[in-house]
């Protein structure tokens, strides 16, 4: 294969661009391929994610078949990230699911080590022209996989070119020649250049290219793996520096698993040498780029063996290092992990609900506040109240500018409609608060005026009440569940309440003309009108879980 430069080969200046290039070429070729297999595997990735339970090697099972499917370990870490720091998957969860990302990722170095750089071109214009002349999204992401294919072969191929005038020069053997007799320079090398590019298929793929062309000694190779594996935990910290403490463990687990297999294989890296020297010399054939994928298989499978027997010792440690704080408003930004929704829009958007129902769990602490109030002449409910409504309007924008960018990004119509529906669920429970709010500055009025609920007012406003306090808990844990059988249980309730109402006023009107006392006449029916409101709002959310097709314009009273 040749290439146009406008540089002679030999030329400092075109080792730099050609092999720089080519490097470049390489990382987009696996990220492209990587987002549009995430693309093609759509809702199937969340079903695999949701598959990892409490059984570890389930877990284990989910890792490996995640990471095949995405081509990239880092991203399987990313989204477990993201789930962890929304709650929807503990520690003891994730450390299955990162060791198997671990070994899924050994794939993409088997399919480096093919022998078909020569067909590069043919892949790129074959996915070219699929995703230029078929519009269907799924041939659209068929051909991104088989043109990022491309662009990963022609890349290495490229910094093959560049690398060739290196192999003469002295500093070059002798650095290559210091890394195979001192592992731990080549170590300290793989894990520097992993760091570099965020990438150890590109460090690995590097690593095969360059012990392919014979330019560096097998135990240099290894090493520079080894590092590698080190390198690639940084992705992992990074994705977790704004998260919640549990995403740190999780990258610390991360970090420790490659931590301990480096040692392990470094305290017996002349066997290890020797293990893959004999693998080459029985089945593969000199400098042959599958002996370094072998290699990598085996460093991430023994690891995990090693660890299976270790992992509650590791589990015990991490709790012990970075120990759980609790801290409500500081999750909620965490919670919304902006990286999860690169990864997996669908994940993203699941995460999005766990953090609507606890925006419905803080609703509904308003509403029984506000039920305790009625009847309980203490500023300690008026001002938890105020406070709620502070986190109610924080989780309100945080919510929606996350599901906003998930719009940004592309989803199935199903999903478009998840997003829909979620952001139609926190103006009700915004709304829901703000009559709670209303509420409690009704009753606040009433106490100032020495005006208590008694009488036959007041046990009416306590049934009505009650009715609402259990409707708005139906409303959520349906929408939780997507529990249609409650959600109609909710809507059934929002008809009686509605009956209600009207007697209730009636009874007041008749109660005004026979009685002179106007105490129980102050905000009755603003009250009444207010937890009236309340039971549309929770109706609104019922609808949604009956029908996910509910339109915004067919909403209840959508101007309160």
């Amino acid at each position: 294969m040749h290439t146009l430069s406008l540089f002679e080969p030999s030329t400092t200046l075109a080792i730099i661009f050609t092999v720089l290039g080519g490097l470049g070429l390489f990382l987009y070729g696996i990220e492209y391929m990587s987002t549009s297999l995430k693309n093609l595997s759509g809702n199937r990735l969340k079903i695999l994610i949701e598959k990892a339970t409490d059984n570890i090697f389930m877990g284990l099972l989910t890792g490996i078949a995640v990471t095949v499917l995405v081509q990239s370990s880092s991203a399987t870490t990313v989204i477990v990230i993201g789930l962890i720091s929304a709650g929807l998957m503990s520690l003891r969860q994730a450390v299955g699911v990162m060791m198997g990302a671990n070994i899924g990722t050994t794939v993409t170095a088997f399919l480096i080590g093919l022998k078909i750089n020569e067909y590069s071109l043919i892949f790129i214009a074959l996915g070219a022209a699929i995703v230029i002349f078929i519009t269907t999204k799924k041939a659209s992401y068929t051909g991104g996989i088989i043109l990022g294919f491309g662009m990963l072969f022609l890349g290495l191929e490229l910094m093959s070119l560049g690398l060739e005038p290196l192999a003469e020069k002295d500093w070059f053997e002798t650095a290559m020649i210091s890394l195979a007799e001192v592992p731990i320079l080549g170590v300290l090398a793989g894990t520097f250049l992993t760091v570099i590019v965020q990438s150890s298929s590109a460090t690995i793929g590097v690593v095969q290219q360059v012990f392919f062309d014979g330019n560096i000694a097998l135990p240099g190779a290894l090493a520079v793996l080894i590092g590698s594996n080190i390198g690639t935990t940084i992705t992992a910290i990074l994705a977790s520096l704004s998260s919640p403490r549990e995403a740190k463990q999780a990258s610390m687990f991360h970090l420790l698993f490659n931590l301990f297999g480096s040692v392990i294989f470094l305290i017996f890296f002349g066997t290890y040498v020797k293990l893959l020297g004999n693998i080459e010399n029985a089945f593969l054939g000199p400098n042959n780029k599958l002996t370094i994928a072998y290699a990598h298989i085996i460093f991430n499978t023994v690891t995990t063996i090693f660890v299976l027997f270790l992992v509650k010792y590791f589990v015990v440690l991490i709790e012990k290092m970075l120990p759980i704080k609790e801290d409500k408003d500081a999750s909620l930004v965490e919670k919304l992990n902006y990286d999860l929704i690169i990864s997996s829009p669908v994940l993203a958007l699941e995460s999005a609900k766990g953090v609507v129902i606890e925006m419905g769990g803080i609703a509904q602490e308003m509403i029984k506040t506000a039920r305790l109030y009625q009847n309980d002449n203490s500023e300690d409910y008026f001002g938890k109240i105020a406070d709620l409504e502070n986190r109610i309007d924080l989780y309100d924008k945080s919510i929606h500018d996350y599901l906003m960018e998930i719009q940004s990004f592309d989803l199935s119509q199903k999903y478009k409609q998840t997003q829909v529906i979620l952001l139609d669920v926190i103006r009700d429970f915004e709304r829901i608060a703000d009559h709670a709010v209303n509420l409690s500055e009704f009753y606040q009025n009433r106490y100032e005026q020495d005006c208590p609920l008694t009488g036959k007012v007041a046990e009416n406003l306590n049934h009505y009440f009650d009715l609402v306090v259990l409707q708005v808990e139906n409303a959520i844990l349906s929408f939780q569940a997507n529990d249609k059988k409650l959600a109609k249980k909710v809507i059934e309730t929002e008809i009686e309440i509605d009956k209600l109402e009207k007697h209730y006023r009636r009874a007041q009107l008749l109660h005004k003309k026979e009685s002179s006392d106007e105490c129980n006449d102050i905000h009755y029916v603003d009250i009444l009108s207010n937890l009236e409101r309340i039971s549309d709002h929770c109706n609104n959310i019922a609808e949604n879980v009956i029908d996910p097709h509910y339109l915004s314009k067919e909403r209840s009273n959508p101007s309160f």
